[in-house]
């Protein structure tokens, strides 16, 4: 009698972000992505940078009430949680080293690191972001009206020799890369909402139903001069 084949435990699907405020656009794409991902994953986390490379951090809130808010967005979502990871370390929060973190503490399994194909494009520029696909598999949504031609290009431009392969996800297109990687292009639904447009409007006292949960919104009032003090680095005024 032959063993049964060893299963391997669910992954893990990872949604960066500087949740400045978290908006119903970055939740309505972790719910999607996470029912796209079903059994493959056992959650997907939702993790506020702490201090992002890329970005002006003038109009940033604090971390922890980033955090916060963003806890309380996913409040009832099944499937969702926040991890407070970025907010424990100094210096840069780099994607590589969140990666090997959860790499580290996740032996044997799959990570699913979530990313906008404008994004996905630009790898070249990030911190070791060529050899993300050491530690994760890329799931690649697109922004607007896109097709997955430029995600297949922007692929092919990162890794030469990444290939077509047959779709692991339902309606998706799958890029074998160079070394074992994977990149998944996911066409979902995209909601164009501004997190410097939401910044805006509430700064003017316009507003913002529908924008952010509920829950964030109270947080936001309860916090009102904090808020207003370092979204004023916008340039905008109350």
């Amino acid at each position: 009698m032959h063993d049964a084949p060893e299963q391997r435990p669910p992954g893990r699907a990872l949604l960066g972000g500087s949740f400045n405020p978290p908006h119903i656009g970055h939740l309505r794409l972790a719910i999607e992505v996470r029912e796209a991902l079903g059994a493959l994953v056992d959650t997907l986390v939702l993790i506020p940078c702490g201090t992002p490379p890329h970005k002006r951090a003038g109009s940033l809130l604090p971390f922890a009430l980033r955090a916060e808010m963003t806890r309380a967005a996913v409040r009832g979502l099944p499937g969702i949680s926040v991890s407070e990871e970025e907010g424990e370390r100094q210096g840069c929060s780099y994607t590589w080293d969140t990666l090997t973190r959860y790499r580290e503490a996740l032996p044997g399994r799959i990570l699913y690191f979530v990313i906008g194909t404008p994004d996905f494009a630009l790898l070249h520029t990030w911190h070791r972001g060529r050899e993300l696909p050491r530690l994760c598999q890329f799931i690649v949504v697109a922004r607007g009206e896109q097709t997955h031609e430029p995600f297949a290009q922007a692929a092919r431009t990162l890794w030469p020799g990444a290939r077509s392969v047959a779709p692991v996800l339902p309606d998706s297109r799958c890029m074998a890369l160079p070394g074992g990687g994977m990149a998944h292009y996911l066409p979902l639904p995209w909601l164009a909402v501004s997190a410097s447009r939401i910044r805006e409007r509430w700064l003017r006292r316009q507003n913002v139903d529908f924008l952010i949960p509920r829950a964030v919104d109270e947080l936001l009032r309860i916090r009102h001069a904090e808020v207003a003090e370092h979204w004023k680095g916008d340039g905008m005024s109350c």
